[in-house]
C-alpha cells in the first residue's frame, strides 16, 4: 500500500510539472505531490518520516490556492506575497515547538474557504466546490499528522494525506485543463498506463530477487520518472548528439505528437461568446508555442486549413496574426503610444513578437529600436494589471473578428 501511494503520487507530481505549464497552482501542486512522494520514500526506506518534509505539501497547496485568485483581485499579489515571505520561517519555528503548525492548519482553512468563494463566482462551480471539499480533507488529514496531538497511527496519517493530495492533484489538471481549452482524460490515461506497465515491468522483474524495501523505491523512481519525463531526456540526448536545427524540428514535431491527446473535439459553434473569447485568449498566449497552439479547440474553426496538426497550427497563427493587425492603427508608423494604439500593442508585443515587460531580465541589447521603445513604454507607463485588461479587451475583438 505504501509503494502504491509512493508511485501515484511521485506519477501525478511528475506528470503535473512535465505539462511544463506557467501556471503557479500547477507547478506547485506537482512539487507538493513530489515532496510527499519524497516523505513516503523515505519512511518506506529508513522507517521513519522527517517532520519538516510532511510539512512542504501543506505550505505549497497554500501557495497554489491563492494563485487561483484571479489576477484582477487586487489583495492577490499581497497574499502571495505574506506567503512566500512567512512559508519558510513558519517551518523552521515548527522545528523548534510542533506546535507552530497550527499556523499552517489555520491557513489552509482560510484557502479552503477562498476556494469555497471562487466556486460561487467561477465558471467551473461544479469543479471548484469538489476543490473545497478535497481542501478540507487536505486540511484534516494535514492536521492530523502534522499537529501534535497523537490521534491517528502514522501509517494511517499517511494514507489519508495521499488519497487527498492524489484527488486533488487530478482536480487541478481537470481545471488546468478546463483553462486551456483541452481534453485532458485520454491524455492522462495514456500517461497513466505507461507508468504502469514501465515501472510494473521493473518490479515484475525485481521480484524474482527478493527485492529490498529500498530497491524497490529506487526502481519505481527510476520507472516513473524516465518515462514521464521522456521527452526530456530525448531532447537532452539529442542536444548532444544532433545539430541544433535538426534537434530543433525533432523537438516540434515530439511535443505536437504528445499534445495531440489534448486536442479537444469541441466544435467552436457551439461555445458561447464568453467561452470563445477565452480560448481565443489562450491561443494568443500560446502563438509562440506551436505544440501547445495546436491543442486549442480553435484548431477545429473552418477557416483553419491544413493536412496535418503542424500545418492547421500554422494556419490557426496565421488567422490570428492577420486578425492582431487589423487592431493597428492604419498608417505608416510600426509603434505609438495613444489609445489608438492600445489594443495592438498589448497583443503583438508580447505575444507575437515574445517581449515579457515586467521581467527584470529584459535584454534591451538584443531588441531592435521599436521593440526597446515599446518595452520602456510598457515598464513606464503600463501597470501589469492595465495590460491584463487590455489584453481581455483585445481578445474579444479578435475573437468576434475570426468567428466571422
Amino acid at each position: 500500500m505504501k509503494l502504491f501511494f509512493f508511485g501515484f503520487t511521485l506519477w501525478l507530481g511528475a506528470y503535473l510539472l512535465a505539462r511544463s505549464t506557467q501556471k503557479r497552482t500547477v507547478q506547485f501542486t506537482g512539487w507538493g505531490l513530489l515532496a510527499y512522494a519524497l516523505a513516503l520514500g523515505i519512511y518506506i526506506v529508513f522507517d521513519q518520516f522527517f517532520f519538516i518534509i510532511l510539512l512542504i505539501p501543506a505550505l505549497l497547496w497554500i501557495g497554489a490556492a491563492l494563485h487561483l485568485l484571479p489576477e484582477e483581485n487586487a489583495q492577490r499579489s499581497i497574499y502571495i506575497r505574506i506567503w512566500a515571505m512567512t512559508a519558510i520561517p513558519l517551518a523552521i519555528l515548527t522545528q523548534v515547538n510542533a506546535w507552530f503548525s497550527i499556523f499552517i492548519v489555520l491557513a489552509l482553512i482560510l484557502c479552503a474557504g477562498m476556494v469555497a468563494r471562487l466556486a460561487l463566482q467561477s465558471n467551473y462551480k461544479n469543479t471548484y466546490a469538489l476543490l473545497f471539499v478535497i481542501a478540507l480533507f487536505v486540511t484534516l488529514s494535514s492536521g492530523l499528522l502534522i499537529l501534535p496531538l497523537n490521534w491517528i497511527q502514522v501509517d494511517w496519517g499517511f494514507g489519508l494525506l495521499g488519497v487527498d493530495l492524489l484527488i486533488l492533484g487530478i482536480l487541478i489538471t481537470m481545471l488546468d485543463a478546463f483553462d486551456e481549452g483541452e481534453a485532458i482524460r485520454a491524455h492522462l490515461v495514456r500517461s497513466l498506463a505507461s507508468n504502469v506497465y514501465y515501472a510494473g515491468t521493473l518490479l515484475l522483474i525485481a521480484s524474482f530477487f527478493n527485492p529490498t524495501p529500498p530497491l524497490l523505491v529506487v526502481l519505481l523512481t527510476f520507472g516513473v520518472l524516465t518515462q514521464t519525463f521522456s521527452n526530456a531526456i530525448q531532447k537532452g540526448l539529442d542536444s548532444l548528439t544532433l545539430p541544433a536545427r535538426i534537434n530543433n524540428e525533432r523537438e516540434t514535431l515530439r511535443q505536437t505528437a504528445d499534445a495531440l491527446p489534448l486536442l479537444s473535439t469541441l466544435e467552436t459553434a457551439s461555445v458561447n461568446e464568453e467561452q470563445f473569447t477565452r480560448l481565443t485568449r489562450r491561443a494568443l498566449s500560446h502563438l509562440g508555442d506551436l505544440p501547445k497552439l495546436a491543442t486549442s479547440p480553435l484548431m477545429n474553426l473552418p477557416t483553419v486549413q491544413g493536412t496535418n496538426p503542424l500545418d492547421r497550427a500554422h494556419s490557426l497563427k496565421s488567422l490570428l496574426t492577420q486578425s492582431i493587425q487589423k487592431l493597428k492603427p492604419q498608417n505608416e508608423a510600426q509603434f505609438g503610444t495613444s489609445d489608438a494604439w492600445r489594443y495592438y500593442n498589448a497583443i503583438y508585443f508580447p505575444y507575437v513578437l515574445g517581449l515579457k515587460p515586467y521581467t527584470r531580465r529584459a535584454d534591451f541589447d538584443s531588441l531592435d529600436e521599436i521593440s526597446r521603445a515599446a518595452l520602456d513604454w510598457f515598464q513606464t507607463s503600463v501597470p501589469e494589471r492595465t495590460l491584463h485588461n487590455w489584453q481581455n479587451t483585445a481578445a474579444r475583438l479578435i475573437a468576434e473578428d475570426i468567428r466571422k
